[in-house]
């Protein structure tokens, strides 16, 4: 009962938030949805997305993911997918100067393979898909300030056991435990972080007599450069972009921006050469001590382009 009663909860929210909604926001002229992006709204500098908000479209679940390929392409249009792959990591090795997440770039490792491998000490290639899956968690939970509470809960393991990881994950990546408690130290007396770029992040609850108010700033002053760089570098690499599109071309249009991805709507026949110069610009908009690396992926619809 109770799984039926889940699944309709979720279709019904599927239906009214998207399948419902979305058509009556239609523009009568263009014949097109149109968001409405906002640059001052989130703490990180992210632009968020409203009327209709197209950046939570749903991706993971099967159902959801089929919404994304309801935005299509015109005719004689392909879209274009551009995606930075794992840039808050990235971000992470660069600001850390962790030697072994470095070296785990610059090789161009699976970096949850490389960090299980190290985590559970066996060969990066023996590594199973559930210890690969818990590397993962760790790796993104810990850049989210996540506790062995939070962990434990995510990959279904005891407190004790989750302690175990976080210990193994910080003595195998040394630096990046420093970058932590180095972080959360001057936080505390500067009250803001910076992003790659130098941007001020502004932290007014680090220094809190509340205790669960500080803890969430001294998450956040952890997570901050992480997401407020990788805001920074999306946003140079629009610019980018945009001043090699130039004002008057109609054989490509950007069209999205979602978090981490640039969706673009170009004319058929250049579609290859307009996914290598894109590839090309967002992986040069900024120079970190390891590459990034940008996922393009091309078809009719959204969907299809992932």
């Amino acid at each position: 009962m109770v799984d039926l009663i889940l699944s309709y909860r979720t279709l019904t929210k599927l239906n009214s938030t998207y399948l419902e909604a979305l058509p009556k926001q239609i523009d009568l002229h263009t014949k097109r949805l149109h968001t409405s992006y906002h640059q001052a709204v989130t703490a990180t500098g992210r632009l968020s997305s409203s009327n209709p908000n197209l950046q939570n479209i749903p991706i993971r679940s099967e159902l959801g993911a089929r919404i994304r390929g309801a935005f299509i392409a015109g005719k004689d249009r392909v879209i274009i997918a551009a995606d930075y792959s794992q840039i808050e990591l990235r971000i992470m090795a660069h600001i850390s100067q962790d030697a072994n997440l470095l070296n785990a770039f610059k090789n161009d490792q699976d970096v949850h393979s490389a960090t299980a491998s190290t985590m559970f000490q066996v060969a990066i290639d023996e590594v199973t898909k559930e210890q690969r899956r818990r590397a993962k968690a760790i790796n993104f939970g810990l850049i989210y300030g996540m506790s062995a509470f939070g962990l434990a809960k995510q990959i279904d393991v005891s407190r004790t056991e989750a302690k175990e990881y976080i210990d193994a994950y910080f003595e195998n990546y040394p630096g990046v435990a420093q970058y932590m408690e180095d972080t959360r130290e001057s936080a505390k007396i500067q009250g803001y972080v910076e992003t790659v770029m130098g941007r001020r992040l502004y932290l007014p609850q680090i220094n809190a007599k509340n205790k669960m108010l500080q803890q969430h700033a001294l998450r956040t002053a952890i997570n901050a450069p992480m997401q407020g760089s990788s805001a920074d570098i999306i946003k140079k690499a629009m610019l980018d972009v945009h001043d090699w599109i130039g004002s008057n071309n109609d054989d490509i249009k950007m069209i999205m921006q979602v978090h981490d991805e640039l969706v673009f709507e170009v004319k058929a026949d250049r579609v290859d050469e307009f996914a290598h110069k894109i590839q090309d610009l967002m992986e040069n908009a900024y120079l970190l001590d390891i590459p990034l690396k940008v996922d393009v992926g091309t078809g009719s619809s959204w969907q299809e382009a992932h």
